[in-house]
């Protein structure tokens, strides 16, 4: 039987005490948050709404809706672990003899694969297997378990793509195509298959439904709506929850139709182990709707299908010492809203990405307010690897500072505003899988402006395929921005540097330490035709002239160099006193256009590097090479900071 968030309600609580807010106290016994709730919206003055620990399971979103009555404080009590949970405990797991089922499983799991009744425990909605809004994640201790897929790791190769639509000289339109791999053969009878992959470009990703698979003709047919980009022949591509997949400890299978679970669980695993299904699939778990002072502190969210916490219209919101794991989509959405704080959280074991912040207004360059700060998000973009970064901005003003991104195969940061500071992050392990991206990304808008990356450490980013990974990518006509005073240790691969800039003008890359990379800095010009073509595209028209105004006198003042002749010094970046040990190359595409001076390069190409990188970030060394100091110790969260 489920518990509910509850309400324990005393004589005690309910009478007024002698503090400054009204405290109402909360466990996990007694009456509905929700009735708390309505209560504090009945309240005048500051109150306190406080949580005792224990796990608190839900499956209706926590909604503050127009509050604005004084200081409202949701959090919990001191030394409590207060847990709001969007999952269900899955007890009665049995060994599985249903023969029909046994037939079609791979004979070396036949006997380790486990089963359970869901609709029988039950959970009714079983969400969905491969779509963003609906997904059902199983665990066991904490542990993310995978949808049945083959094969386990790594792709197959597509053969053909046969769409009657052609796009370019290698790319359909349509899903179909050929397959060389005799196993697929067998899959022609799956319910709910899937197929997972590349189909175009290696830096998008996507989740497919089979339609039909043709045994005869080594053809499969995808149902629409079909890939934006399109296929082309040899992509690479796994077919997701199949049962047939299901070969290896750690992977399950929900049969839909029948409510059925199939389990294979890790060798570790005992009878008496913690397994959750995630079963709360509301848009998120805490809303906070058009409401002013509001904080939520201390507390955890665990195992909805989509998101932790909302907010929206909302002003002067603070979300402190939150945590958040194990969710379908992310963690944490603030939309529309002004002068939000995250600070002291931390967000992992992600689907897609973690944090996405919508606020400000770029056309009159009015600040959102937006802070993040002392912030760990890791293990995300587990089911979406591609445009699914840690932090995604669009709009004006955003600080994000002493925060710490890793472990994602794309993306740390994707930004699409002007007015961000980024300064004292660590970010690492970064690009773990995708292509032509960099661990902060900013794409294809000249009027996107006053970004500064400063003091923040770049560690471990070597994905890519094709182009590479880059530690910041300034992509399509990205100008004007600001990369001083950063760290980059074992960063950039294939055609990619530590920094990349694509197309772009007026970025400045000052006073940096390349340690041991790939590239210091690398280019990839744009030709004066395609720039000026560029400048009269719609989509880039709209950009310049409609969304903001970039030859109006508040930007003009604002971003000196939009006054300068857009269609000039195409390519012109300046970077300047910059310092690159152990790097294979300096730069990479530089033909001239740049203007460069003081850049220094110590045991570049096959040299080994002799010194360490403390020594050359103390400040003596810097100065040697006319840098100035960088303050790196001060890089990372209070409670993480990285080992140069």
């Amino acid at each position: 039987m489920r518990l509910h968030l509850i309400l324990a309600i005393s004589l005690a609580t309910l009478l007024p005490i002698a503090s400054p807010a009204k405290d109402y106290h909360v466990s996990p016994k007694g009456k509905n948050l929700e009735k708390a709730i309505k209560s504090i919206s009945g309240e005048k003055g500051d109150v306190r709404l406080i949580l005792s620990g224990g796990d608190y399971f839900i499956s209706e979103p926590v909604v503050l809706k127009d509050i604005k009555i004084g200081k409202v404080t949701i959090e919990a009590a001191p030394g409590a672990e207060p847990v709001i949970r969007g999952d269900r405990v899955i007890k009665g797991f049995k060994p599985l003899k249903d023969r029909d089922i046994l037939d079609r499983l791979p004979e070396s799991s036949k006997d380790k694969v486990l089963q359970v009744n869901l609709y029988g425990l039950g959970i009714k909605d079983l969400g969905a297997a491969c779509e963003k809004t609906n997904l059902t994640d199983l665990y066991w201790k904490g542990e993310r378990q995978r949808i049945a897929a083959y094969p386990d790791e790594g792709f197959l190769i597509s053969g053909e793509t046969v769409g009657a639509t052609v796009v370019d000289d290698i790319t359909r339109k349509e899903g179909l195509f050929t397959y060389k791999d005799e196993i697929i053969d067998s899959w022609a009878d799956e319910k709910d298959a899937w197929i997972y992959g590349y189909f175009r470009w290696d830096w998008k990703d996507e989740y497919e439904k089979v339609s039909s698979i043709d045994s005869e003709n080594k053809r499969i047919t995808l149902e629409e709506p079909w890939h934006i980009y399109g296929y082309k022949d040899g992509f690479k591509f796994r077919a997701v929850n199949i049962l047939r997949g299901l070969d290896s400890p750690g992977e399950y299978y929900i049969d839909r139709e029948k409510g059925m679970l199939y389990w294979y669980p890790p060798k570790e695993y005992a009878p008496g182990d913690e397994v959750t299904l995630s079963v709360c699939g509301s848009e998120f778990m805490m809303e906070v709707a058009d409401c002013e002072n509001i904080t939520i502190k201390g507390l955890t969210f665990v195992g909805g299908r989509r998101s932790a916490i909302g907010v929206s219209g909302s002003e002067r919101v603070i979300i402190e010492g939150v945590k958040a794991f194990r969710f379908g989509s992310d963690a944490l959405h603030v939309d529309s809203s002004h002068d939000v704080k995250i600070s002291g959280c931390h967000f992992g074991t992600l689907g897609h990405s973690g944090i996405r912040l919508l606020g400000g207004d770029r056309k009159t360059l009015t600040p959102s307010g937006y802070v993040v700060e002392n912030t760990i998000v890791e293990n995300i973009s587990l089911f979406q690897h591609t445009y699914e970064p840690s932090v995604f901005f669009n709009g004006c003003g955003l600080l994000v500072s002493h925060c710490d991104f890793s472990r994602c195969p794309s993306s740390a940061m994707r930004l699409d505003g002007s007015e961000v500071l980024v300064e004292y992050n660590y970010f690492h392990d970064l690009v773990q899988e995708s292509d032509d991206q960099g661990g902060i990304d900013v794409f294809y808008d000249y009027s996107l402006r006053g970004l500064v990356i400063r003091y923040n450490l770049w560690e471990n980013i070597k994905g890519g395929s094709l182009h590479g990974a880059a530690g910041v990518r300034f992509d399509d006509m990205i100008s004007g921005q600001m990369v001083y005073g950063n760290i980059f240790k074992n960063v950039g691969a294939i055609n990619f540097g530590c920094v990349q800039i694509h197309g772009g003008k007026d970025n400045v890359v000052d006073n940096n330490v390349f340690y041991d990379c790939n590239i210091g800095v690398s280019f990839s010009p744009w030709d004066q035709a395609l720039w000026d073509a560029a400048l009269t595209r719609p989509e880039v028209v709209k950009k310049l002239f409609e969304d903001v105004d970039i030859n109006g006198e508040l930007y003009q003042s604002r971003y000196p160099d939009l006054a300068k002749d857009i269609h000039a010094d195409v390519n012109r970046n300046i970077v300047i006193n910059n310092l690159m040990i152990g790097c294979r190359r300096m730069f990479l595409n530089d033909r001239g256009q740049n203007y460069m001076k003081n850049n220094h390069g110590i045991s570049t190409g096959d040299n080994p590097v002799m010194e360490s990188l403390d020594y050359y970030l103390n400040p003596e060394v810097l100065a040697s090479f006319g840098l100035k100091p960088i303050p790196f110790k001060e890089i990372g969260t209070k409670t993480r900071k990285p080992l140069l």
